[in-house]
């Protein structure tokens, strides 16, 4: 099965006819190895930037929909064919090298050690882009000083806990009208209605949204408490693609 000629794709609705052409369900209800993978259908140097965004959802709505990662070769695919071209970070340049090597490390198949380290690097990445999207800026404010909360008073006034957690950024985020912000509530939409179909309801360790996935792994492994989240790793990156990619449409 030969990679297309995405060129010539005019539209979203022509890529989702030619994936029924292929017998390749957009969103398929049960993965079976071998087959329905994105990177089968398309050559990753002909997207344009806009269709790299609807890959980029679209493999983070396929691939880390519930309790377990599918098509995982297509995330591989896609993360691999991103930092082939990652030239700079948009957001804080200074860290460019250092996204490029935890990318490396959590990619590696170290999984326990290099893989580790990464993903707890990239937790804290993608909290300062979904806080800096909100206005937030870490350089103007000392750690400890308290005016570092406005711009939470700013979002929500009736905030009276200030939260400036993980979770409480991304739940801002989706609700703003950024471009990463529609790509986060249909994430959530289409992961919400996936499990809830299947019967798998929300509890300890499953989350629908993509907040409460991050921070249910994040504060445990910060903390030192477990570091057993080892497929958060490339989900992290994903994420980390579709900031970026939002970005440069803005």
């Amino acid at each position: 099965m030969g990679a297309f000629t995405f060129a010539l794709l005019m539209n979203v609705s022509e890529f989702k006819q030619h994936l029924a052409a292929m017998h390749i369900d957009e969103y398929p209800v049960i993965f079976f190895p071998g087959k329905d993978y994105i990177s089968d259908a398309i050559t990753y140097e002909e997207l344009n930037a806009e269709f790299k965004i609807y890959v980029c959802r679209l493999i983070l709505c396929r691939s880390f929909y519930g309790t377990s990662t599918a098509w995982y070769k297509d995330v591989e695919w896609f993360i691999h064919h991103f930092f082939t071209e990652f030239k700079a970070d948009l957001i804080k340049p200074a860290l460019t090298e250092t996204v490029r090597e935890a990318a490396a490390m959590i990619m590696s198949g170290d999984v326990f050690k290099k893989g580790v380290m990464g993903t707890m690097f990239m937790f804290g990445v993608l909290e300062h882009y979904a806080k800096y999207k909100l206005g937030f800026r870490s350089l103007e404010f000392d750690f400890f000083d308290k005016s570092k909360h406005a711009y939470i008073q700013q979002l929500n006034p009736a905030d009276q806990k200030k939260d400036l957690s993980m979770n409480a950024a991304f739940n801002y985020l989706k609700k703003q009208s950024f471009p990463v912000s529609l790509a986060l509530r249909e994430i959530d939409a289409y992961t919400k209605q996936r499990l809830s179909k299947a019967g798998v309801k929300e509890e300890r360790w499953i989350k629908y949204a993509v907040a409460d996935r991050l921070s249910i792994a994040r504060n445990p492994m910060l903390h030192g408490e477990i570091h057993s989240f080892y497929e958060k790793g490339p989900y992290l990156l994903m994420l980390y693609i579709l900031f970026h990619l939002s970005e440069l449409q803005e």
